[in-house]
C-alpha cells in the first residue's frame, strides 16, 4: 500500500526545505484559469470605467448579486462567481473580497473602506502549502467597518457590527458587536461613555493650555 506523502505529518523543520517540498499544483481548472486571466484584464479594465454595470460584471461572470448594490471603483472582487450578495449592500473604496471560497453577503450589508473578506489560505503544516478555500457568511443588515479583517471560515449573524480595525477569527451570533485583534464581543455604550469622557477630557485639557497662555 503507497502513502501519499502530502498527508504525512510534518517532524521536523528539515522536512519544510525546498528540494523536500512537494511540486504546488495550480487547484484552479483550465476554463477556470481562463475566466480568471479575462476578469483580471477585460473585466477590470469595465469594472474601473464602467461603474453601471458593475454588478452585471459580477453577473456575467458566475456570481450572484441582488439589487441596488454599489461597489466602489477600488473595489477588488478575486474571483467573481464565488460570490453571493443580497440586496442594498455597499461596498466601499479600497474594499477587498478575496472570494477564493465563497463569500455570502446579506441584505443592507455595508463594507467600509479597506475592509478584507479573506475566503482563502494556506495549510502551512504541508510544505506544498496547498490551498484552503474556506466559506465566509455575513447575514442581513451587517456592518464592516474601516480597515477590518475577516478570516476564512468567519460567520457573521444578522445584525453584527464590527467596529474599525477589528481583525475577526472566528464566529460570532446575530447582534453582536465585535472590536479589537483578535476580535471580542464588547457592549458599544461602554465604548461611548469612554470616547465621551476621552472628548471631556480634551476640551478641559485645551481650555487649560489656553487659559495659561492667557495668563502669561
Amino acid at each position: 500500500m503507497t502513502t501519499d506523502p502530502a498527508t504525512q505529518p510534518i517532524e521536523s523543520i528539515d522536512d519544510l526545505s525546498p528540494d523536500k517540498a512537494l511540486t504546488r499544483k495550480t487547484p484552479w481548472t483550465l476554463k477556470q484559469n481562463i475566466a480568471r486571466t479575462i476578469w483580471m484584464t477585460f473585466g477590470r479594465v469595465a469594472w474601473a470605467f464602467l461603474p453601471p454595470f458593475r454588478t452585471a460584471l459580477i453577473r456575467i461572470f458566475g456570481g450572484k448579486v441582488g439589487k441596488n448594490c454599489v461597489f466602489s471603483s477600488s473595489v477588488e472582487v478575486t474571483i467573481p462567481w464565488n460570490v453571493t450578495i443580497g440586496n442594498n449592500v455597499r461596498v466601499r473604496q479600497g474594499s477587498i473580497i478575496y472570494s477564493l471560497g465563497p463569500i455570502a453577503i446579506g441584505d443592507n450589508c455595508v463594507l467600509d473602506a479597506r475592509s478584507h473578506l479573506c475566503a482563502g489560505t494556506h495549510d502551512m503544516s504541508d510544505p506544498s502549502f496547498p490551498l484552503v478555500r474556506m466559506p465566509i457568511t455575513l447575514g442581513d443588515r451587517c456592518f464592516v467597518g474601516i480597515d477590518s479583517y475577516i478570516a476564512p471560515g468567519v460567520e457573521l449573524g444578522d445584525d453584527c457590527r464590527v467596529w474599525p480595525r477589528a481583525s475577526v477569527y472566528k464566529s460570532f451570533p446575530k447582534g453582536t458587536a465585535i472590536a479589537g485583534n483578535p476580535a471580542r464581543p464588547f457592549d458599544p455604550t461602554q465604548l461611548r461613555d469612554q470616547e465621551q469622557q476621552a472628548v471631556i477630557h480634551e476640551i478641559e485639557r485645551q481650555r487649560e493650555i489656553r487659559l495659561g497662555v492667557t495668563e502669561g
